[in-house]
């Protein structure tokens, strides 16, 4: 169906291609057997290379067709059913490529078009204002990435290799927040999450005389845009920290998130810094929950920064 509805949006096809595709979608939903079951339906189906635009491919990520949807060129306000228009439906589809789980792939190119893709479409989608039926559609599949199983990159449950959903969740949460904050707030909180990073816990080796424990190093994958995607966590958890000022409850729900997915000592740091800014940002007295908060991640900088130290002194010593 969202296959489907990428090639009908296409603006790059002629009016009378698309008037054609709906005549047959219509006849399909008349039978009573699916087309890609029966054979004897092949020979209706239409040539979908040369329905997608120039340089669409098979390798391209599940966003790649969305990114296609050029829906600024549509008649946004022509309504195909009740409560539905092009634009409502290009975001929608825009809105379902953006939070599928993918894997990362290999390869700094194919890596670097991942977050390219992604910011792509985002800054395609900042464009539009949005309305209410809009911010239906955004609490809808809010709710079902929230919800929803091994498909959705804000599932409960995700793949180690997972790519991040910390840029998407910026935009979600910053388009949501105006309207639903505690949707906004889980989504954000949600995507927070790093595993490619989370360490590996000791197993222990039962094979060794005395069940010696034995720690299995943490083997990263070839994350090329490692470092951009930690930039992107610090800005969503930045993001969050700025808009819950002045609520307590909501500023130790962060902070919380902060301290543990957050493995980077100077975005840890950087993120101290962001807090004391907000706190003392305004003329007014400061806000004392966020510079409580600059003064935890500044302590944890320092912690961790003599962790390391410590470790490298123990590695040096067994040199």
């Amino acid at each position: 169906g969202a296959l489907w509805m990428c090639i009908v949006l296409n603006p790059h096809c002629k009016l009378e291609q698309k008037s054609s595709w709906l005549k047959q979608l219509k006849k399909w939903n008349s039978v009573d057997v699916c087309p890609w079951e029966d054979g004897n339906h092949g020979n209706e189906l239409p040539n979908l290379t040369n329905a997608l635009p120039q340089g669409a491919n098979a390798d391209q990520e599940n966003m790649g067709q969305c990114k296609s949807l050029e829906y600024q060129h549509l008649p946004a306000h022509k309504f195909l059913e009740e409560g539905e228009s092009y634009l409502t439906l290009a975001v929608e589809v825009a809105l379902i490529g953006l939070g599928q789980q993918r894997i990362m792939p290999d390869g700094l190119y194919a890596q670097e078009k991942v977050c390219r893709n992604e910011e792509q479409l985002i800054s395609k989608l900042q464009e539009i204002e949005l309305d209410d039926t809009l911010v239906k559609i955004f609490r809808k599949q809010a709710v079902f990435l929230l919800e929803a199983g091994p498909y959705s990159g804000l599932g409960e449950v995700i793949h180690r290799d997972s790519v991040p959903m910390h840029t998407f969740a910026k935009y979600l949460f910053t388009s949501l927040l105006p309207h639903d904050a505690e949707l906004a707030y889980k989504s954000a909180l949600r995507a927070m999450r790093l595993l490619v990073l989370e360490s590996m816990a000791p197993l222990r080796d039962t094979s060794r005389p005395h069940h010696i424990a034995s720690v299995v190093p943490n083997r990263y994958p070839r994350w090329f845009t490692l470092s951009h995607i930690e930039s992107q966590q610090c800005e969503l958890a930045s993001t969050m920290l700025t808009a819950a000022k002045g609520d307590v409850q909501r500023l130790e729900t962060v902070l919380e998130s902060i301290q543990k997915n957050i493995h980077s000592s100077s975005h840890i740091f950087k993120l101290a810094q962001d807090a004391f800014k907000i706190a003392t940002l305004m003329d007014s007295l400061p806000d004392i929950t966020l510079l409580k908060v600059s003064l935890e991640l500044g302590l944890q900088t320092i912690l961790t920064a003599a962790l390391s130290l410590l470790s490298l002194n123990t590695a040096l010593h067994k040199l």
